[in-house]
This record gives structure tokens, C-alpha cells and sequence, in this order.
């Protein structure tokens, strides 16, 4: 089963691969609301809240900055 990707996706792909950073201008902040009560159930977050029409986000954990990026077949990978 073959899939064809979009020129638009593709052209995204290519930047992806040549190293492409959106410029710093255009980075976004990503805010959680603080909850009142401690959960001993783990926080969920939709992908797309997390990415907002992105393919890669950065992590900031403690002095480490990882890259979450989807893949071409929709899956999440997590680098360091």
C-alpha cells in the first residue's frame, strides 16, 4: 500500500531533514493550567495541543533539551 504525501508535506519533510529550525520568532510557549489537588493519575495531553499544527517540539528537562517529533507514519519519536 503506497501513500503520496502532498507537495506542502513533502516540502516540510526536506526542511525537517535538512536540519530546519522555525525561526526563533516564531516559537511558541505551551502553558498548563496548575491543578489544585496532587493526581495520583498520570497528566494526559492531546498530541495536537502539544504540537499545535507542528511536527517537532522541543522538551527543556532540567539541563537537556529533547526533540519530540511525529514521523512520516504518524508516530512519536522521542531524541536526545
Amino acid at each position: 500500500m503506497s501513500q503520496s504525501a502532498n507537495p506542502a508535506s513533502q516540502a516540510s519533510n526536506q526542511a525537517q531533514a535538512a536540519g530546519y529550525r522555525r525561526p526563533r520568532t516564531q516559537q511558541r510557549t505551551l502553558t498548563l493550567p496548575k491543578t489544585a489537588k496532587v493526581s495520583q493519575e498520570p497528566l494526559e495531553l492531546d498530541s495536537s495541543a502539544l504540537f499545535q499544527g507542528a511536527r517537532e517540539v522541543h522538551i527543556r528537562h532540567k539541563d537537556m533539551v529533547y526533540r519530540l517529533s511525529i514521523t512520516r507514519f504518524e508516530k512519536l519519536l522521542l531524541t536526545k
